[in-house]
């Protein structure tokens, strides 16, 4: 099994981020075509893309600043 760099990870997250913000954009323009329960769908399926995009969003900032906050940790 390969290791893999906190660094490294957090780009890995940072890169589906911007895949998942893509897509949430790709489907935007939908928003103006579909209506009754198709549109429904799109916004649940937005608010999902949303939802993960943030989770990775977030994963990435505390993977970034890890060796960040144990030099602190040393410093203090």
């Amino acid at each position: 099994m390969e290791k893999i760099s906190v660094t490294d990870l957090a780009e890995q997250y940072e890169r589906q981020y911007n895949i998942i913000n893509a897509k949430i954009a790709g489907l935007r323009p939908l928003l103006y075509v579909y209506t009754g329960e198709d549109l429904y769908l799109l916004r649940r399926r937005i608010k999902t893309y949303y939802d993960m995009a943030t989770e990775c969003r977030i994963t990435a900032v505390s993977l970034r600043s890890y060796y960040e906050d144990e030099q602190n940790e040393r410093l203090h």
